[in-house]
């Protein structure tokens, strides 16, 4: 499939003010998806969730807002890329917003959005516009929510990313999104040296090797939605010995999902189940902390203290007794 790019040269001058973050989905917009999630189909294959999801109650047609001042990046026009419909603008603090599976884009780029597709079809368009071109105020409409691309059902995909577009952030880190009153963390299950249990706290489970591979599912979960988490950290005798924080994810890591996750993990659109992987197996930047190799062969009992972290930053404790077979 070809990719086009097509230039505008119009300049339109105006002054970019600093702005707060704002939601790009206006109410009280409700989280479906976290950043750094696990993703399992999709044509680019396993990947990192590098977003955002909001609620749009399943609709398609509802407005997406820009989150601050910002000048136009780029049009994507595709409905079969991951992404499908996108937009990218570009903010005064340098940071970068991406907003995906857009139905259709702000009326005032319909010239443009219908020259180039009068033209060039359905075939991937990319349309990369100069600096300060087409401006944007903090909750203007960019676009429509859809459901283009990989998107199950209408929602918003929103992204941070780095002025170079090289890292995405959690955009959890940088609006407050509200608590759900009925969201609640859940331990699923917890394996143990390829072995799964029911976890129950201050239980004793028994390991083989030098130190324990330790993978726990775990989650917040809303209605029916399952929501990832920020952050897991590990103590082995109150020593933190492993520490996984999905704040950020350079996009050159979109696909090494599998140093954080294991190959339980199941995410088809319908049914998500991720596995967190509390030892080392491959490199990965989002991994902040890994004492395995100064472990040594641990004691025959070691007292486990694993400290999940949510969307929120709310903080739940997972706890329990090893003892060596």
């Amino acid at each position: 499939m070809k990719k086009y790019l097509i230039v505008f040269s119009a300049v339109i001058t105006v002054l970019v003010s600093a702005a707060n973050f704002i939601a790009p989905v206006a109410g009280t917009p409700v989280v479906t998806s976290s950043f750094g999630e696990f993703r399992g189909t999709g044509n680019r294959g396993p990947h990192f969730h590098m977003g955002i999801d909001l609620s749009t109650n399943m609709r398609s047609g509802v407005p997406i807002l820009a989150v601050a001042d910002g000048w136009l990046v780029r049009v994507e026009i595709d409905d079969d890329d991951i992404y499908g419909n996108v937009i990218v603008l570009e903010h005064e603090n340098g940071l970068r917003t991406l907003y995906a599976h857009l139905s259709k884009f702000s009326s005032k780029l319909d010239l443009i959005i219908n020259s180039v597709t009068s033209e060039f079809g359905k075939k991937r368009i990319v349309v990369n516009f100069p600096s300060k071109t087409f401006f944007f105020k903090t909750g203007e409409p960019i676009g429509y929510s859809g459901q283009t691309g990989e998107a199950a059902q209408p929602h918003c995909h929103f992204e941070i990313r780095s002025a170079d577009e090289s890292v995405c952030y959690d955009p959890a880190s940088f609006i407050s999104f509200p608590k759900p009153k009925d969201a609640t963390f859940s331990v699923k299950s917890l394996i143990i040296d390829s072995e799964r249990y029911t976890y129950t706290e201050g239980r004793v489970y028994q390991f083989k090797d030098a130190y324990p591979k330790i993978s726990v599912n775990v989650a917040t979960i809303i209605n029916k939605n399952v929501i990832g988490l920020k952050s897991l950290k590990m103590y082995f005798n109150e020593i933190l010995v492993y520490d996984i924080n999905l704040g950020e994810i350079p996009l050159d890591e979109f696909s090494n999902v599998w140093s954080v996750y294991t190959t339980d993990s199941v995410s088809d659109g319908y049914s998500y189940n991720a596995w967190y992987k509390l030892y080392p197996d491959r490199g990965t930047s989002v991994v902040k902390t890994n004492k395995f190799a100064e472990l040594g062969r641990l004691p025959s009992r070691v007292n486990v203290r694993i400290v999940c972290t949510d969307v929120w930053n709310e903080e739940f404790v997972m706890r329990f007794v090893l003892e060596r077979r």
